[in-house]
């Protein structure tokens, strides 16, 4: 998927069709108005996390970036559920908690290594939320922060 999105927005289809298009993955109509429609920037994008909103995820970012895990992250949403089942593999589901991750699943640095911590549902899936709005609109690969806010 990555390879296509990066296809799209760099090829035209003059060029596809000189290097020659059955060598190439197939590129959809979706593929280029995503890769057309998303954002990028050379520094990062910082979002903002409210702890007084989200006390038990952002207690968790702050432990686990203390503990030596990166919080500089890159969005990786193409291997997100690879990254996920790898961070959770030692960790079974616990009635009441979610499994928490840092670094994110949804990020190039997430997957095996990662801090895992059981956390309540609703805290967990808040925060998550507010990260994917946040970062709904950036291109794959994008470098990212988490701002841990009052």
């Amino acid at each position: 998927m990555r390879l296509r999105l990066r296809l799209a927005a760099v090829l035209s289809v003059t060029a596809l069709s000189s290097v020659g298009a059955a060598a190439l993955p197939a590129v959809t109509s979706h593929d280029v108005a995503s890769a057309a429609a998303c954002q990028t920037q050379h520094n990062s994008v910082h979002v903002a996390l409210s702890a007084s909103k989200y006390p038990e995820t952002t207690d968790h970012i702050s432990d686990a970036v203390a503990a030596g895990q990166p919080s500089l992250l890159h969005i990786d949403r193409a291997d997100e559920d690879a990254h996920r089942a790898a961070s959770l593999a030692d960790y079974p589901p616990r009635s009441g908690y979610d499994r928490d991750e840092w670094p994110m699943a949804m990020s190039r640095e997430g997957g095996a290594g990662a801090d895992v911590r059981y956390i309540d549902p609703s805290d967990n899936r808040g925060a998550g939320a507010t990260v994917g709005n946040a970062l709904e609109d950036w291109c794959e690969d994008q470098p990212f922060r988490i701002d841990i806010a009052p």
